[in-house]
């Protein structure tokens, strides 16, 4: 099966040809793209240097440079591995994964970081406090939107079946890009699983771009809009029971008082009643026109996903 590495980075030129010199030594015939998301050091020129393929994406955002490699990477691959730039990641089950993909039949490997018991002493520290507990809360939020149990959403490192990547469409993103793979698991209901990677600090003259509560908080919203994207008869079902909860507060002492005097004394709280009411009823009609739409985006890209999985299952 062939296999194509897609690397997104941005100033990354401490670390990208230790990532890529990597990649080799465990997989020495796998292709590397180096997706560059607009660096302004020496990346490419050491990328190049190492004779991968390197491609340049304009709009600054993972999820950008990872939609550029999806898309004008050739072709003919079996799987595709995301791994950072930034030498971070071990990839020494990278075969472990392709067998998992080639022989068991699974869409998605996703390598959960393990922190070694002893650190390198030129790295940071593996994990920030905030980065830790931001990561158990949205993989927490995750698993509860969408019933996927994976105890690492936010792995970088990742290796994909033709299928599923050629059938997602996201990618508009940042940070949050790993928040859309994990929604498209739940929207093609991919096989997924998940394997223990080692996970080490930048090097000590490396900079994280990530911001902690920019980039979590964006990351939270991302997941919501999934889950309203993706379950969206549930979504608006939820929302529209508070509006008629109100309705049915304000109403029914108003009933109740009609009956016994045949008048309506609080005309202001029949109006916002009614109001509340039509609200209520407009989320959740709302809904069910989106069900609709989903199961029609979801069977496109369940074709494109079998399309490509008979395409290269035997490859």
């Amino acid at each position: 099966m062939k296999i194509a590495a897609v690397i997104p980075c941005l100033n990354e030129e401490n670390s990208i040809v230790q990532t890529i010199e990597g990649i080799r030594k465990v997989t020495p015939g796998l292709d590397i793209w180096v997706v560059d998301n607009g660096s302004t050091d020496q990346t490419v020129k050491m990328a190049e240097s190492t004779g991968v393929f390197v491609l340049r994406e304009p709009q600054q955002g993972k999820g950008f440079a990872l939609r550029r490699g999806f898309t004008s990477i050739p072709d003919g691959y079996g799987a595709y591995f995301m791994v950072d730039g930034d030498d971070t990641y071990g990839v020494t089950e990278l075969t472990r994964a392709i067998k998992l993909i080639e022989i068991d039949g699974y869409d998605v490997v996703i390598g959960r970081r393990e922190a070694p018991a002893l650190p390198p002493t030129d790295r940071k520290i593996e994990y920030r406090f905030g980065h830790s507990l931001g990561n158990k809360f949205l993989t927490s939020v995750f698993t509860k939107l969408f019933g996927i149990q994976i105890s690492d959403t936010l792995s970088g490192w990742r290796l994909m079946s033709s299928g599923y990547v050629k059938s997602f469409s996201g990618g508009n993103s940042g940070f949050e890009i790993e928040a859309e793979l994990n929604a498209h698991c739940y929207t093609i209901n991919a096989a997924v699983t998940e394997i223990p990677v080692s996970y080490t600090g930048r090097l000590i003259d490396s900079h994280s771009k990530l911001n902690t509560y920019k980039d979590g908080f964006l990351i939270l919203r991302r997941n919501l809009r999934l889950y309203r994207s993706e379950r969206p008869l549930l979504a608006y079902t939820l929302l529209s029971i508070p509006w008629f909860l109100i309705s049915g507060i304000l109403v029914i002492p108003i009933l109740l008082t009609y009956q016994e005097t045949q008048l309506v004394p609080r005309f202001p709280s029949l109006i916002v009643a009614v109001g509340t009411f039509i609200v209520a009823c407009n989320l959740w009609i709302a809904g069910m026109i989106l069900e609709k739409t989903r199961q029609i985006r979801t069977a496109m890209a369940r074709e494109l996903y079998s399309r490509y999985s008979r395409s290269f299952g035997n490859s």
